[in-house]
C-alpha cells in the first residue's frame, strides 16, 4: 500500500531519507500529472501549465536525487506477451 502525501514538502522530507524513488509523467486533458513514490509514501500532482514552478521543482528534485523514471506498470504474467507501452 502507499500512503498519498498531500503536499510535496512533507513528501520532499520523507524522500530525503530513502534510498531510492521512482516517478511518472503523464498528459492528459487535464494537464500533466506526476507521480512519486519514494518508500511507501508517494505524492500525485495535477498541474495545467507545464511550466508551474512546483512542477518543475519536482521534476528537479526527482532528477537530482536520481530517481528512476517509468513508463508504466503491467502485471508480472504478462510482461513478456504485452504490446510495448
Amino acid at each position: 500500500m502507499v500512503e498519498i502525501v498531500e503536499q510535496w514538502a512533507d513528501f520532499e522530507a520523507v524522500a530525503d531519507r530513502c534510498r531510492y524513488g521512482i516517478y511518472q509523467i503523464e498528459k492528459n486533458v487535464d494537464g500533466v500529472e506526476v507521480r512519486v513514490m519514494a518508500g511507501r509514501f508517494g505524492y500525485i500532482g495535477v498541474f495545467r501549465d507545464e511550466k508551474d514552478p512546483l512542477l518543475e521543482r519536482i521534476l528537479h528534485y526527482c532528477k537530482t536525487r536520481r530517481f528512476i523514471k517509468i513508463r508504466g506498470s503491467i502485471r508480472d504474467e504478462y510482461f513478456f506477451t504485452a504490446p510495448e507501452l
